[in-house]
């Protein structure tokens, strides 16, 4: 995997993961759709740098290591489901450290943000936002 050759899967394997999933786990969330403004902040938090080629598609520009993100599994306190993102980082190419500071963290180096920074809250879970006609989308 490269930043120009992504790990994707088959559309197979996608069906019958997908099903897996959603067989063993009927109540929880099937998806998450996540705004692609939520995605830029993120990747501008790394500091991940892109280019456009010629025929007007988005290429990451190389850099010493492979950009990531980690994604956390959550339940806020009124029981919705969530999706939070991070961005990580990495000096060694081994260890990727999430890429998150809190208040405290924060009002040592002197930024007065009151929610601290870094994690990005995906909140439109499946369902209620599904797509039954995906097929992808399974009613185990």
């Amino acid at each position: 995997m490269t930043p120009t050759t992504p790990l994707t899967r088959t559309i197979e394997e996608a069906k019958k993961w997908s099903n897996a999933w959603q067989k063993k786990h009927p109540n929880i969330s099937k998806a998450f759709r996540i705004p692609a403004d939520d995605l830029l902040a993120c990747f501008n938090e790394m500091g991940m740098k892109f280019s456009v080629d010629s025929n007007g598609k988005v290429q990451l520009v190389p850099s010493e290591y492979e950009p990531s993100v980690r994604a956390y599994l959550a339940i806020d306190d009124q029981g919705g489901e969530k999706l939070l993102i991070v961005g990580t980082t990495t000096d060694d190419g081994v260890l990727y450290k999430d890429i998150v500071k809190d208040e405290r963290q924060l009002a040592a180096a002197g930024d007065p943000s009151p929610n601290g920074s870094g994690v990005y809250d995906f909140t439109i879970p499946c369902p209620a936002a599904c797509d039954p006609s995906s097929p992808l989308f399974h009613n185990p």
